[in-house]
């Protein structure tokens, strides 16, 4: 399924629209963005999975000028839109179409996501795919994932999945609401930030907590 078709939007309102479901979505690239200042290579490798319009590839290559970036999307159309975002780059980037789950990872210093890892259904998924990263990530490396993590506590997840659903009510009316979370339910699987932390030290990073705000967390991955 398109990037356009799962939100249930047109693929040009992505940017504008995306800021309507996910709270703090700036803040939440940001963050995600500010690890590749950890990398101490002068002109670091960095990964993108799951591109998108390049709005998180945009940020990661004006906090590293020198960096090189490899962008991977399934979506070839949205892929489309990153091209044009990141025009000015051309000559360091590489876009490469198809599945990141499914995508050779190329030996590298960074990698980042943002609302991506999300498609990793299952515990077992995640942890394989961590530990491909792992493989692929240079001693020193940081793997960044903004998400949604919600708590492990039922009761504080819940509080955090009100506070989700009153953000969409700014802008939509409760049927659209329970409309959009019904459509990412059937893709979608957030698992608790402390599992998040978990999967990550289970294949061997050195994982910590970058920000949190509500459902939505920002976990890096260390590779000692």
């Amino acid at each position: 399924m398109s990037v356009a078709s799962h939100l249930g939007i047109r693929l040009g309102d992505y940017d504008r629209r995306i800021r309507t479901f996910i709270p703090r979505y700036t803040a939440l690239l940001a963050e995600t963005a500010a690890s590749v200042q950890l990398v101490r290579s002068r002109r670091p490798h960095i990964v993108d999975l799951g591109t998108g319009t390049g709005a998180l590839a945009a940020r990661c290559l004006a906090l590293r000028p020198q960096a090189r970036l490899t962008a991977i999307d399934a979506d070839a159309d949205i892929l489309a839109l990153a091209r044009r975002r990141l025009a000015r780059h051309r000559g360091r980037i590489s876009f490469l179409t198809g599945d990141f789950d499914h995508t050779a990872l190329p030996r590298c210093d960074a990698i980042v996501a943002s609302l991506a890892l999300h498609h990793l259904r299952t515990p077992a998924a995640k942890r394989r795919y961590y530990r491909r990263c792992f493989a692929a990530l240079r001693p020193g490396g940081v793997l960044a994932s903004g998400d949604c993590c919600p708590s492990g506590d039922a009761a504080l997840a819940r509080d955090q999945f009100d506070a989700w659903t009153a953000h969409l009510r700014r802008r939509y009316s409760a049927r659209q609401t329970a409309g959009y979370f019904a459509a990412w339910a059937d893709e979608d699987s957030y698992m608790p930030l402390g599992r998040e932390v978990e999967l990550l030290e289970d294949t061997g990073f050195r994982a910590e907590v970058a920000w949190r705000d509500g459902a939505f967390a920002v976990v890096l991955g260390r590779r000692r």
